[in-house]
């Protein structure tokens, strides 16, 4: 009996029934916030949690703790008669391992990102004690970033429409899964669609990534000369050379940068948000 009982293993859940599982949770996720936000508006609490109320984050925390958390299906697992496992040891998650997914998935992309704007901060503040170079190192690295960690998560979810394993990074590094328990499953067309989603994914991504490195490798390669020139010069006056550089890493004379963002606390040529603290005052030779 028990040795029958060892041979007898979980059955995947498929891509259908996973995705199924997840818009039902977002559904209730975003009624919950919907509630929430209505009996603070009426107790009049609102306005100190004004911040919270434009974020599902905190919902998602309440609901995936008292749900996953607490050893329970949620309802959208109870829906499509799914729970989570651990396939490759044939058991029910850990308690850690379920709380560790739950921030990753609620905190992890947006913590990482949050982590790389401080390390910008810190690395362009006035008084850093870098080099130039360096500073101009970690900046492009910074920016990259940015790039790459988006691509990233695209990357993981096409492997996830083609193979069906880990419907995210937290629950890949938690090693949790889903294994189907009850009901009846989808035919193998929806997978089989998704399957060819998955393909089309992953062809975005590998094109995104060679439209990136295109950009940076040619970006100065059929340039004229009077083009090279003006980019040596302060791109708001056009006459002085520019001394100042934003954290997004364009060039202006000093006194145009800054009579600038009196105005508008903004780069003025991508019009990324740019706090004057943040400007970095450089010494550019005249190339004459």
């Amino acid at each position: 009996m028990e040795a029958k009982r060892k041979r007898r293993k979980l059955k995947i859940a498929s891509q259908a029934e996973i995705l199924r599982s997840q818009q039902r949770d977002g559904d209730f996720v975003k009624y919950l916030r919907e509630k929430i936000t209505d009996v603070l508006q009426i107790l009049e609490k609102r306005t100190g949690l004004l911040p919270f109320m434009h974020s599902d984050i905190p919902f998602k925390l309440i609901y995936f703790f008292f749900t996953t958390g607490m050893g329970n299906q949620t309802l959208g697992e109870e829906y499509t008669g799914i729970v989570q496992a651990n396939l490759n040891a044939q058991k029910v998650p850990s308690i850690y391992a379920r709380l560790l997914a739950i921030v990753l998935e609620c905190l992890g992309e947006k913590g990482l990102i949050r982590l790389l704007k401080k390390l910008e901060l810190s690395i362009n503040h006035p008084y850093s004690q870098l080099t130039p170079a360096a500073v101009t190192f970690l900046n492009s690295f910074i920016t990259k970033m940015y790039t790459m960690i988006p691509i990233f998560i695209l990357v993981h979810k096409g492997l996830f429409y083609m193979f069906g394993r880990y419907y995210s990074l937290g629950k890949r590094i938690a090693r949790i899964d889903y294994a189907k328990v009850y009901g009846q499953r989808p035919t193998d067309t929806i997978s089989w669609g998704l399957r060819l989603l998955g393909i089309a994914t992953l062809a975005q991504c590998m094109l995104k990534i060679w439209q990136t490195n295109h950009s940076e490798n040619c970006s100065d390669k059929y340039l004229t000369i009077d083009e090279r020139h003006s980019m040596l010069m302060c791109q708001l006056c056009l006459e002085n050379v520019p001394t100042t550089t934003t954290p997004c890493g364009h060039l202006f004379c000093w006194f145009c940068l800054t009579d600038w963002l009196n105005t508008k606390s903004q780069c003025p040529l991508c019009r990324e948000h740019v706090i004057p603290s943040r400007i970095v005052h450089l010494w550019i030779n005249d190339p004459h």
